[in-house]
């Protein structure tokens, strides 16, 4: 059986690929955490986490759009979360950990 589903859109094909594009700074990420265990493992689910909610946001984008920005949006505040927790310094990692 064939789906009567409309398509995602290309531009919004686009604004997912783009907005996964802070998961190509992995490594980097990874060679600049503070070795703590926690923040380690946070960064490793990262990219994981990112791939499926672009994903996610794909499907479901042709039947629920607000659902796939609040995707989107949600990965936008992960990209920022991990940029914190390996720039901040560890004075400051102290409190939150």
């Amino acid at each position: 059986m064939m789906s009567n589903l409309p398509k995602t859109p290309k531009w919004v094909v686009g604004v997912i690929i783009i907005l996964l594009f802070p998961v190509f700074q992995f490594p980097y990420l990874l060679v600049s955490a503070p070795d703590v265990q926690t923040i380690r493992t946070l960064i490793w689910i990262y990219p994981f986490y990112c791939l499926v909610a672009a994903w996610l946001a794909w499907q479901c984008y042709p039947q629920r759009p607000a659902l796939s920005w609040v995707l989107l949006a949600l990965m936008v505040m992960s990209h920022v979360s991990v940029w914190c927790l390996v720039t901040l310094p560890a004075s400051e990692l102290d409190a939150i950990v």
